[in-house]
């Protein structure tokens, strides 16, 4: 009579070490997933912020313009050179989504944020401000009577439903007359 020897197979399962090394793989690669997923939406947001400003801050300046003219639908009228905005004041206007101003920020909306304006849903914020720049002594020697020069700010900032100071920005400066 023949026997046969049983044969035990060396993989019957998983040891414990095996089970706290995959544990702390994942315990590392999950939330490199997730905050590389988080960092991915960030980036959707700025690009869709950059793509709308090409739309805002020419609307911005129509707007300084507008008030320079005195037929400025949200802002104070101002005069060439005077520096905006007016002491106490803040120039700030809504846009939607897709890039459409919606109405003019109260201080305590651009402060703390807000979801719409006059019921339109408002995403981004435009601030406006300047301030004067004087000529160099060299422009004012090679130019007499050189005009003083605004060095205008817009900063788009969103999302705007965030508080002021959480907002993401993006600045854009010119000079005006």
């Amino acid at each position: 009579m023949k026997t046969h020897a049983l044969t035990t197979s060396g993989n019957r399962g998983s040891s414990l070490i095996e089970a706290v090394i995959a544990m702390g793989v994942l315990s590392i690669a999950i939330p490199l997933v997730f905050g590389a997923i988080a960092e991915s939406g960030k980036s959707g947001m700025s690009a869709e912020a950059e793509t709308r400003s090409t739309w805002i801050v020419p609307a911005c300046m129509e707007e300084i313009q507008a008030s320079r003219d005195g037929k400025s639908r949200f802002f104070t009228t101002t005069a060439v050179s005077q520096v905006f905005p007016p002491a106490g004041e803040i120039w700030a206007l809504g846009f939607s989504a897709e890039g459409k101003p919606v109405g003019k920020a109260t201080k305590n909306l651009y402060d703390k944020g807000t979801r719409e304006i006059d019921g339109t849903p408002v995403r981004y914020i435009a601030s406006l401000s300047s301030a004067v720049t004087t000529p160099t002594p060299e422009e004012a020697e090679a130019k007499p009577g050189m005009t003083p020069m605004l060095r205008t700010r817009i900063t788009l900032e969103y999302p705007a439903t965030s508080p002021a100071e959480k907002r993401q920005k993006l600045e854009f400066y010119t000079r005006i007359p």
